[in-house]
C-alpha cells in the first residue's frame, strides 16, 4: 500500500506519516506533546535528550544519528522515565565526535512522526582528570589540591537522605507499572523480587478492602510529572461514599498542608466533579520525593518525584550590557536551584578565569558572575552561561563616541528616555521623550516601521518634550515604539491588557439579583463577555469547580459562558462564583441561586406531650428546609389502629409547632401525622409513634339492654358489663325506663345483672337504659333497649337458616342469611350480630341498632385472624337461639403505588412522519381499582385515537398520523387511594417539505443579485424548516451550494461575474428530507460593459533578463517559546541572483554561530536553535544585486521564562 502524505502535527518540525487511508475510532497516529531541544554542551559532559509522545496505541519510539551508529550501550542510553512520561536518549562523555544530527521516531500501526534536534561540542576546556604538562609537577599538583580544596568550601552541604519505610516502598510498589517493579527495588534495596511479588499481591487485597469502607471506585490514576510552567502535578478520579472524609497528602511520610481555593499556594488541590488534581508549585530538586494520597488512614495512591526530573531553571537570566570602550562590565545569572560546574562562554568559546576574565560563584552555587575587565571591541558578541541542560544569553555591545571641536554643535542626546507603557484596551495612552535641542525633528517609528499616520494616534512637540498620544487603545496600537532624532533613538513598547469584561447592567444585575426557579424546572444563567483570547471560564459552587454530569452542564464559547441546569434541585441553591481569566486579568462574578419547593416535612420527633381522655396535644419542630418559601401553616391528620384511613383534625399556623384535638376516644391507640405547607405546596408527612388515650375514671356505657322476658304485668331485661370499669370496682347499676315516645327517664333502683321490672301499664311499649356505678360515681348510660310491649306472648322466634360469608377481604366480612321459619307468636323484629375472636370467649355485638334486613358487613377486623359469628332473631318476647358460623380473615393484599415503568423503550420526544401510526406502549403498575386517563394538551383525546390496557401496558394508537396530532401527551393514573401519578410525552408530526414557491432575481445593488422565493406551505406546520440555495452557471453545469440553513424566503449573491449566466435554485429542508428543488426558468446575467481595445503592433527589443531584486514573499513576524526552534523564511526574486545578508537590531549575523542562514533557489531561512529572550528583537533581510537592493523586516517575540 502507498503510505499518505505527511499530516501536520500541532508543533513545529515534527512530521507525521499515516500508513493506512482510515485510523478506527478511538486510535490515531503517534505525535509528540515535547520535542527534544538542541544542545550546545562542552566536551566530556553528558547530553540529554528528552521527549514525551502520544498515540493510540501507545507508538514505539527510536533514537538514531544523522551520521554513524550507536551500538555502543555504555555510551548511549535509550530508556522511559514514568515519573515525567518522557523517552530518553542519554550520551556519555561526549566528544567531537558526538556533534551531530539525532533523530527521534515515534511508530504505531497507523503512523510514524519523527523529529530531530542537533548537537554542538565545545572544544577546548581541559578536564580535571587530564592534567597540562607542566615543568614542575610537585607544583601542579599542590595548587590542584589547594583549588580544590576552595571548591569544596563553596559547594552546598549535602542533604541528608531520608528513610522510608518498607510500608510507603510497597504502596509505591503497588501504584507503579510491572516495567518500574526492577527499578524501584534496586534504587531502595529489595533483593527478593519474589517475596516482593507475594508480598504485594496480599497487600493490594488488604488495601482494597480497607478503600471499600470509605470509597466507592478509584480510577484514572495519573503519576506525577514536571509540567512547562515549573509545576509537578498527579490526578486520580475517586468516589467517596461521604462528602465528609478527610483527605491528606503526604509527603515522604509527613502531612503537608495544601489549598483548595488559592492557586498559589505550594501545595494545590483542584477538584472537578470526581476528579481530584494534586499540584506542587515551583518545583525544586527538594520537593523530590514520595507523595501520597490517604482517605482518613486507609492509603489510596502513591506517586514518585525524581529529583532528576526537575530541570535547572534561573531566577534571574543574563541581560544585554552597553558600554564604553576600557570600561569593565559585570553578567550577573541567579539559578533557581544550585549548580556547580557551570561553563561560561563568549561566542561559543569557553572562558576560563584569567586577568581578563573574573569568573566567580556564590557558596550556595545560585550565582553566577563574570568581569570583562577593560572592554574592547573585541569582546563584543554573545555571552553565555551553560549550566548543561539549559543555558542564559546576553549580548555586549560597546557605544562609540563622536569626537567635536570646540565650535561645532553640541551633541545631541536624549534627556529622557521614553518608558514602558502598560494600558487597558480603549483608555488613552502617552509616550514622551525629551531632547536636549529644540532644533532636532523627530521621527517616530513602530515595530521597525516609520508611522506617518494612523488612527487614532496624534504627534506633538512640546519645546524639548516629543510625544505619540493615543486617544483611544486598541490591539493594533501594540507594539514597539521608537523615536529617532538625527543620531539619537529611545525605545519603548506598549503592553495593552486586554482583561474579561461584562456589561455593566447585567453585571449588577448578576451580583445583585438572584436567580430563582422552581424545582423540576430547567436553569440557565448565560454571560456574555468581552477581552482578548484566549478567555477561560471557570463555574464553582462553595469554592468547588462545578464539572458536566447528568444535570449540569457548562458551555463556552469565544464570547459567553452558559451554565445549564436540566433539573433544578434545593442541593442546587448557593452561592456561585464566575471566574473568567486571560492573560491581562481575572473577573470574578458572585451569583446566587435559589430553588423552590415544598418545605420538608416537620422535624422530628412528632411527640405526644398531653393525653387524656377527652383530648389528645402533639408537638413537632418546624421543617429545617422551608423550600425557599415560608411555612404558611401545618396539617395534622389522625389514622385509628387497625383502619386504613387518616382524618383531618384540623390546621396550626405556622407559628404554632404544638396542636390538641378532642376527636379522640378513650382507651383507643392512633397515629398522628403533620404536614407542612407553603406556596408551592405540602411536604411529606411526619408520623407518630402509636399513641393511646387513657381511660376515665368512672365506668364506661354498659351495651343497650336485651329483653329476655315479657308479660302483661312485667319486663325482664339483662346487660352485660361496660368493656370500661374505670378506675375502681363496679359496685352496681342505674336501671331507668320510659315509654316509647316520651323524652323523661324515670329510674327503677340499683339491682343485680337480670331485672324483672314491674309497675307497668298492659299494652303500652317501654324502652330501658343501664349505667353503671362504682367509687367515682356513675358512669355512662347505654344505649336505649329495643322497645318492648307489656303483654303476654308466646314464643320467642326460631334461629335464622342459611347463614354464610358472601364478601371477605382484610379487614371485613359481609355475612347473609335467611328469616327463621313461621312459628306461634308474633312475627320477627329484627336481628343482632355478635362476634368473638378464636382467643376470646365473651361474645361482642356487631350492632348497635337493630338490623332489618338478613344481610350485614361487620367491620375493624385484623388479617390472619380466626373470628366466630353468630345470629339471632329477636321480637317481642325476646331474642331467639342464635346460628354460629366460623370465619377465617386473609392478609392484606400488598399495598402498590401507582408508576410508570419508563425505560429505554419509552421515549420523551417522538418524532412520526405524516400518514405513518402512532403507537406508544406505556408499562405501568398499579394497585385494583386504579384509574387510568389520557389526554392532549390538557384535553381528552380526539377521536380517532384509540387506548387500549391490558396486562399492566397501556397503548395509545393513531393509525395515520395528522400534523394536528403534533402535541403534549399525558396519561394520569389514580389509585383508589386517592395518589397520582403522571407521565408526559411530546409527539411532532412532520413530513418532507413541499418545494418553495417561484422564484424571483433582483439587482437591487450593482452586480449583486438578491434570490427571493416564496415560502413552502410546510412552514405553517414545520418549525425546524430551512432553505438551501445552490447555483450554477451553464444549463448542464454542476449545481453548488452557495448559501444554507437560510431561515427567510431570501438570499443576496454578491460574487457576480458580468457576462456569465448564472441558474439558480431553491431547496426547502428539515430534518426528514429535502423538498424539490424551485428553479429560475430564465438564466441571470450582468452585461459586461464592453472597453475600446486600440491594438499597436511593438518593435520587438529583444528579452532583457536582468530585474533588481523583489521579496516575493516578505518575512512575517514569529512568536515562539524558549528553548523551540525559530525558522525565519522568505522568497527573492532577481536577476543575477541577489546576495542576501541577515541582520538584528542593525547589527550584521554572518559571522555569529548562534544563527546560520540557508538560500535554496531564492527560499532564504534564518535558523536560530534554542531561543532564548536575547532572541528578541527586529530582523531584517537584505537582498542586493548589481541593479540594486531591497528589504524585508519583521519582529520575534520570545514567550516563557529562559531554562
Amino acid at each position: 500500500n502507498a503510505v499518505k502524505p505527511l499530516k501536520k502535527s500541532s508543533i513545529r518540525g515534527v512530521h507525521i506519516t499515516q500508513f493506512v487511508d482510515k485510523v478506527p475510532k478511538g486510535c490515531s497516529t503517534p505525535d509528540f506533546e515535547r520535542k527534544p531541544v538542541s544542545l550546545t554542551l562542552q566536551e566530556g559532559k553528558s547530553a540529554i535528550f528528552r521527549a514525551a509522545v502520544k498515540g493510540v496505541p501507545a507508538p514505539e519510539v527510536k533514537w538514531k544519528r544523522a551520521k554513524g551508529e550507536m551500538n555502543d550501550p555504555a555510551k548511549y542510553l535509550m530508556f522511559y522515565s514514568p515519573a515525567t512520561s518522557e523517552h530518553i536518549l542519554q550520551i556519555n562523555k561526549i566528544n567531537a565526535g558526538d556533534s551531530d544530527l539525532y533523530r527521534c521516531i515515534a511508530v504505531n500501526e497507523y503512523g510514524e512522526a519523527s523529529c530531530a534536534a542537533g548537537l554542538r561540542i565545545i572544544q577546548g576546556r581541559t578536564d580535571n582528570f587530564c592534567h597540562p604538562v607542566v615543568p614542575n609537577v610537585g607544583l601542579y599538583l599542590k595548587k590542584n589540591l589547594q583549588d580544590l580544596k576552595k571548591t569544596l568550601k563553596k559547594r552546598a552541604p549535602l542533604q541528608k537522605q531520608k528513610t522510608v519505610d518498607k510500608e510507603t516502598i510497597f504502596q509505591l510498589l503497588l501504584h507503579a507499572d510491572r516495567k518500574d517493579y526492577e527499578k524501584i527495588c534496586i534504587k531502595y534495596g529489595i533483593s527478593d523480587f519474589r517475596g516482593m511479588l507475594r508480598a504485594l499481591q496480599e497487600l493490594k487485597k488488604d488495601t482494597e478492602s480497607e478503600q471499600a469502607k470509605l470509597i466507592h471506585s478509584v480510577r484514572n490514576m495519573e503519576h506525577i510529572k514536571v509540567n512547562k510552567d515549573g509545576t509537578a502535578s498527579f490526578s486520580l478520579e475517586m468516589d467517596l461514599k461521604s462528602a465528609s472524609s478527610n483527605i491528606y497528602l503526604l509527603k515522604d511520610g509527613e502531612k503537608v498542608r495544601y489549598g483548595t481555593g488559592d492557586e498559589y499556594r505550594k501545595y494545590y488541590v483542584r477538584q472537578i466533579g470526581k476528579k481530584y488534581y494534586f499540584i506542587v508549585n515551583d518545583v525544586h530538586p527538594e520537593d523530590a520525593g514520595l507523595y501520597q494520597v490517604r482517605v482518613e488512614d486507609v492509603p489510596v495512591f502513591s506517586t514518585e518525584l525524581d529529583a532528576e526530573s526537575i530541570p535547572v531553571r534561573f531566577q534571574k537570566p543574563l541581560r544585554d550590557l552597553r558600554c564604553h570602550e576600557g570600561e569593565d562590565v559585570v553578567f550577573e545569572c541567579v539559578l533557581r536551584t544550585p549548580c556547580f560546574d557551570a561553563v561560561w562562554l563568549h561566542k561559543a568559546h569557553p572562558l576560563d578565569a584569567s586577568e581578563k576574565h573574573h569568573i566567580s560563584m556564590s557558596p550556595d552555587g545560585l550565582t553566577h558572575q563574570l568581569v570583562v575587565k577593560n572592554t574592547e571591541t573585541s569582546d563584543n558578541g554573545l555571552y553565555t552561561l551553560d549550566t548543561g541542560l539549559c543555558s542564559s544569553r546576553a549580548w555586549l555591545l560597546h557605544l562609540f563616541s563622536i569626537l567635536f571641536s570646540e565650535h561645532s554643535a553640541p551633541r545631541s542626546r536624549v534627556n529622557k528616555q521614553l518608558n514602558d507603557v502598560v494600558v487597558l484596551k480603549g483608555e488613552p495612552a502617552e509616550l514622551s521623550c525629551a531632547v536636549n535641542r529644540h532644533d532636532l525633528t523627530g521621527t517616530w517609528f513602530k515595530d521597525g516601521l516609520k508611522l506617518t499616520s494612523m488612527e487614532g494616534v496624534t504627534f506633538e512637540k512640546e519645546g524639548l518634550v516629543h510625544k505619540l498620544i493615543i486617544n483611544k487603545v486598541e490591539d493594533i496600537h501594540a507594539g514597539k515604539y521608537r523615536f529617532e532624532a538625527g543620531d539619537i533613538k529611545t525605545e519603548a513598547t506598549i503592553f495593552i491588557e486586554d482583561p474579561p469584561q461584562v456589561d455593566e447592567i447585567l453585571l449588577r444585575n448578576l451580583m445583585s439579583v438572584p436567580t430563582v426557579a422552581k424545582a423540576g424546572e430547567k436553569v440557565v444563567i448565560r454571560i456574555p463577555f468581552e477581552g482578548r483570547l484566549p478567555v477561560r471560564a471557570m463555574w464553582l459552587k462553595d469554592k468547588i469547580e462545578l464539572g458536566d454530569d447528568s444535570r449540569i452542564r457548562i458551555d463556552k464559547t469565544d464570547t459567553f459562558t452558559m451554565l445549564s441546569i436540566s433539573s433544578a434541585e434545593r442541593k442546587d441553591c448557593g452561592d456561585y462564583k464566575v471566574r473568567l481569566k486571560n492573560d491581562s486579568g481575572i473577573l470574578d462574578i458572585d451569583l446566587k441561586v435559589e430553588v423552590i419547593d415544598k418545605p420538608q416535612p416537620p422535624a422530628g420527633p412528632l411527640k405526644i406531650v398531653g393525653s387524656s381522655a377527652n383530648d389528645v396535644t402533639i408537638q413537632w419542630n418546624p421543617p429545617k428546609d422551608d423550600g425557599g418559601k415560608p411555612v404558611q401553616n401545618y396539617i395534622i391528620e389522625k389514622q385509628q389502629v387497625g383502619r386504613s384511613d387518616w382524618v383531618t383534625l384540623g390546621e396550626a399556623p405556622k407559628n404554632c409547632t404544638t396542636f390538641t384535638t378532642s376527636k379522640v376516644e378513650q382507651d383507643t391507640s392512633y397515629y398522628f401525622r403533620v404536614r407542612a405547607v407553603n406556596a408551592e405546596g405540602s411536604s411529606n408527612a411526619l408520623e407518630s409513634n402509636e399513641a393511646v388515650t387513657i381511660s376515665k375514671a368512672s365506668p364506661g356505657a354498659p351495651d343497650p339492654p336485651e329483653i329476655i322476658g315479657v308479660t302483661k304485668d312485667s319486663i325482664t331485661i339483662s346487660w352485660k358489663a361496660p368493656r370500661k370499669a374505670g378506675s375502681s370496682r363496679i359496685s352496681g347499676y342505674i336501671v331507668q325506663k320510659r315509654k316509647k315516645g316520651s323524652m323523661t327517664w324515670v329510674p327503677v333502683n340499683s339491682v343485680p345483672i337480670k331485672l324483672k321490672i314491674t309497675d307497668l301499664k298492659k299494652g303500652l311499649q317501654y324502652e330501658f337504659c343501664v349505667a353503671a356505678v362504682n367509687a367515682s360515681g356513675m358512669g355512662d348510660i347505654s344505649a336505649p333497649s329495643q322497645a318492648a310491649f307489656a303483654r303476654d306472648s308466646t314464643k320467642p322466634p326460631g334461629k335464622v337458616g342459611d347463614l354464610k360469608m358472601t364478601i371477605s377481604d382484610s379487614t371485613s366480612i359481609t355475612l347473609t342469611w335467611n328469616a327463621p321459619e313461621a312459628k306461634e307468636g308474633s312475627s320477627v323484629k329484627g336481628y343482632d350480630v355478635e362476634i368473638r375472636s378464636s382467643n376470646n370467649l365473651s361474645w361482642s355485638k356487631c350492632n348497635i341498632f337493630p338490623i332489618e334486613t338478613t344481610s350485614y358487613k361487620v367491620k375493624g377486623l385484623q388479617a390472619k385472624e380466626m373470628y366466630f359469628l353468630r345470629v339471632r332473631a329477636y321480637n317481642d318476647c325476646g331474642p331467639g337461639e342464635p346460628t354460629e358460623l366460623e370465619a377465617r380473615i386473609e392478609a392484606a393484599p400488598p399495598v402498590v403505588s401507582p408508576r410508570f415503568i419508563i425505560d429505554k423503550t419509552v421515549k420523551n420526544f417522538l418524532v412520526i412522519k405524516a400518514g405513518n401510526p402512532i403507537r406508544v406502549n406505556i408499562p405501568f403498575e398499579a394497585p385494583p381499582g386504579s384509574v387510568l386517563t389520557w389526554s392532549k394538551d390538557g384535553v381528552p383525546l380526539p377521536s380517532h385515537a384509540k387506548i387500549s390496557t391490558q396486562d399492566d401496558t397501556t397503548q395509545l394508537l393513531i393509525k395515520e398520523a395528522e400534523f394536528t396530532d403534533t402535541g403534549i401527551y399525558t396519561i394520569e393514573l389514580m389509585s383508589g387511594t386517592g395518589r397520582r401519578e403522571t407521565f408526559s410525552f411530546q409527539v411532532q408530526v412532520t413530513d418532507i417539505p413541499q418545494p418553495p414557491g417561484p422564484i424571483e432575481l433582483r439587482e437591487n445593488v450593482p452586480n449583486i443579485v438578491t434570490v427571493i422565493w416564496e415560502p413552502s406551505t410546510s412552514e405553517k406546520w414545520e418549525r425546524n424548516l430551512f432553505y438551501t440555495v445552490m447555483k450554477r452557471e451553464s444549463q448542464k453545469g454542476v449545481w453548488h451550494v452557495v448559501g444554507d440553513l437560510i431561515y427567510t424566503n431570501k438570499f443576496t449573491y454578491t460574487k457576480v461575474i458580468p457576462g456569465r449566466d448564472y441558474y439558480f435554485r431553491v431547496v426547502a429542508k428539515n430534518h426528514l428530507g429535502s423538498s424539490p428543488p424551485s428553479d429560475t426558468v430564465q438564466p441571470w446575467r450582468i452585461q459586461k460593459p464592453k472597453a475600446d481595445i486600440e491594438v499597436r503592433p511593438q518593435r520587438y527589443r529583444g528579452v532583457n533578463q536582468n530585474q533588481p531584486p523583489r521579496f516575493l514573499v516578505p518575512l512575517k513576524p514569529h512568536v515562539v517559546i524558549t528553548g523551540s526552534e525559530c525558522r525565519m523564511s522568505c522568497a527573492v526574486g532577481g536577476h543575477p541572483p541577489p546576495k542576501v545578508t541577515w541582520y538584528k537590531d542593525g547589527r550584521d549575523l554572518s559571522n555569529n554561530p548562534a544563527y546560520f542562514g540557508t538560500n535554496d533557489f531564492g527560499v532564504c531561512s534564518l535558523v536560530i536553535l534554542g531561543v532564548s529572550k536575547s532572541d528578541e528583537g527586529d530582523y531584517m533581510v537584505e537582498a542586493t544585486n548589481v541593479l540594486g537592493r531591497a528589504f524585508s523586516r519583521a519582529s520575534l517575540t520570545i514567550k516563557g521564562n529562559s531554562l
